[in-house]
């Protein structure tokens, strides 16, 4: 090789080099991009730059979608509108000339900080141009947080609310709550409104879930009953007999499965009131939550964290399956996602957390919180968990979504 031949192809590669530089900043524009309003860019293309006037709302959760008015967007296709707030790339849903339907982005979403509330700077460039627009500031709200309503009934402050029992919510978004100290059921309208008495004097003490025709029910552990409290509230009955109920849940037929927390029973209630033992779990430790999904009812084993599993069509003869959970974790309530994955509320090593528990048998911390952590149940995308000292904290679950209900 001489000489010349050589430079020729230092000088290729120089020019290739420069045209990549040169097309990575024109069609991905990111937080590493030099140019701006206040610094144009020296060689430009044909495209403009946007410009940014308002977020609505500026204050939101992670994956809460927003909307963003401006203009110049580009109405070709929603991802050639790079949107950022900080450094996390956000997903254009929808884009129209003036307007975009932005879903809001998840802070470092590979380990995420549920705690995470800061305000961060909002920009976006267009693929095609080199030049940021301005920016508008936004406010991320937690993904854990604590839950409180609007306004209290005068005669049951926040402050006599210890101790929450069982969670439900009905198809319209109300959140019922037992206080097991004033022996009440409340209702929260929507999005931590005003509450309600919803029920008062009986001996509710254990979970609870809404069965159809707008009838709940509520485990009363301390009189051996469940109770049901009809569509408005206000009276309530004893709907069932069932020594020690605790955790209770419905299957897709109707059918109210509850389990007796002392001796290890499990019941199934038909819908005329028939009660039937269906099985006997083994082993020492407390049973105590119970949860249907995908044909089974699974019940907690307290102690190990590991779980039972029996089809819902199950009789006394019927065959009960062992699952092995969280090594070492106390389970207090647990609930499915969408996909199959198990998230348990409890404690390990001193450490109150909500865990999950994949369907290939993978499992991980998702939040830490102070308090003990008990009954939990799905509101939408947030996980609602009750602890013994009286908080109610909210949890969402930014990658998965809630597996159903069936009583409703």
């Amino acid at each position: 090789m001489n000489i010349d031949d050589k430079n020729f192809r230092v000088w290729i590669g120089c020019v290739l080099l420069s045209f990549l530089l040169f097309w990575s900043q024109c069609t991905r524009p990111d937080k590493d991009a030099v140019y701006g309003p206040n610094q144009p860019d020296p060689y430009p293309i044909n495209e403009s730059a946007a410009s940014l006037t308002k977020i609505a709302p500026s204050e939101a959760y992670p994956t809460q979608t927003i909307t963003v008015s401006g203009s110049n967007f580009d109405v070709g296709s929603p991802d050639r509108n790079f949107m950022w707030f900080q450094t996390t790339r956000a997903i254009v849903q929808r884009a129209w000339a003036e307007s975009l339907r932005v879903e809001v982005p998840v802070p470092n979403p590979s380990k995420p900080n549920y705690f995470f509330k800061d305000t961060v700077r909002v920009k976006i460039a267009l693929k095609g141009s080199t030049l940021w627009s301005n920016s508008l500031l936004f406010k991320y709200k937690p993904m854990a947080d604590t839950y409180v309503a609007s306004v209290y009934p005068a005669n049951h402050p926040e402050d006599k609310f210890t101790k929450p029992r069982g969670l439900a919510f009905d198809p319209s978004g109300n959140l019922y709550l037992v206080n097991n100290r004033l022996r009440s059921i409340y209702k929260d309208a929507p999005a931590g409104g005003e509450r309600t008495v919803y029920a008062f004097g009986g001996k509710f003490d254990g979970g609870m879930r809404m069965g159809s025709g707008g009838f709940l029910y509520a485990a009363g552990n301390l009189d051996n009953v469940v109770y049901r409290i009809p569509p408005g509230g206000g009276s309530y009955e004893s709907w069932a007999s069932v020594p020690n109920p605790w955790g209770l849940d419905f299957d897709s037929a109707g059918n109210l499965f509850v389990v007796d927390n002392v001796n290890g029973h499990v019941y199934k209630i038909t819908a005329d009131r028939q009660v039937k033992k269906v099985a006997t779990l083994p082993g020492n430790e407390a049973k105590g939550y119970c949860r249907v999904f995908n044909g089974n009812v699974y019940v907690n084993e307290e102690g190990t964290g590991n779980f039972f599993k029996m089809p819902t069509g199950i009789d006394s003869t019927g065959t009960v399956e062992k699952i092995q959970g969280v090594t070492g974790f106390v389970v207090r309530d647990f609930t499915f996602g969408a996909d199959g994955s198990i998230y348990a509320s409890g404690s390990q090593g001193g450490k109150n957390a909500v865990v999950k528990l994949s369907p290939s048998s993978q499992t991980s911390t998702v939040v830490t919180f102070d308090g003990s952590l008990m009954f939990m149940t799905w509101g939408g995308k947030f996980l609602y968990i009750g602890t013994s000292d009286g908080p109610i904290y909210r949890l969402l679950i930014h990658d998965n979504a809630a597996a159903p209900y069936y009583g409703m």
